[in-house]
């Protein structure tokens, strides 16, 4: 998936519910969460793997592509980070322009924002709350899978005027050839102008130009 690359090693720490009881992130709800669970944001440090394993995929693509590499604090806002969180804004830019650019916002929460090509926006966690039960190990894998398929060439990115259609494909097997699609109606100008001018014909994305 990732040739060369290794994760860090992650000690996954346990956490007690009230009861003394560890709780088992990612399958603590065998039916529908408690109703105070949503608003509950419990254990964030649980969490902070995803910045660890951030930072070392930047260290692993600058050292093995041809890339631009630097901090863009405007990153932030345009993925609409709240302004309090922003830790590090990274845009990392393949020299070739048929290549796909990446961006990673850190947060204090502690989390990351992902951006891939021109207007693929990702958030891990998603959420953070009691209720949604995300798993830190299940958010690495996909973090890992969605910057894979973006450095290979499987990220497509079709932008429908027409219809006023995006659609984003992860042509790979460990994403199950996901895809998403919306409407324009939250995309800037400047947003649409850059991704008309950048998405290459067709919306397939190349794959990243190694040293």
């Amino acid at each position: 998936m990732l040739p060369g690359y290794q994760r860090p090693k992650i000690a996954h720490e346990s956490y007690e519910d009230e009861h003394g009881e560890a709780i088992a992130y990612g399958q603590r709800w065998d039916s529908e969460p408690p109703a105070g669970s949503y608003s509950q944001t419990s254990h964030l440090q649980r969490f902070s793997p995803l910045h660890v394993v951030a930072e070392e995929l930047v260290k692993w693509i600058c050292g093995r592509y041809k890339v631009r590499c630097f901090d863009d604090p405007g990153l932030a806002a345009q993925l609409r980070v709240r302004a309090d969180q922003p830790l590090r804004s990274v845009r990392l830019f393949p020299e070739d322009s048929r290549s796909a650019p990446i961006g990673l916002v850190f947060t204090k929460f502690p989390g990351v924002h992902l951006q891939l090509g021109t207007l693929f926006r990702a958030a891990f966690p998603s959420c953070g709350c009691d209720a949604c039960d995300e798993s830190v190990p299940e958010l690495l894998d996909e973090l890992e899978e969605q910057i894979a398929a973006v450095l290979s060439g499987n990220f497509i990115e079709l932008l429908d005027l027409k219809a006023q259609r995006l659609t984003h494909r992860f042509n790979v097997e460990e994403l199950g050839f996901s895809a998403q699609s919306g409407g324009l109606d939250d995309i800037t100008p400047a947003q649409l102008a850059w991704a008309r001018a950048a998405i290459p014909l067709g919306g397939r994305w190349g794959p990243w130009p190694a040293r």
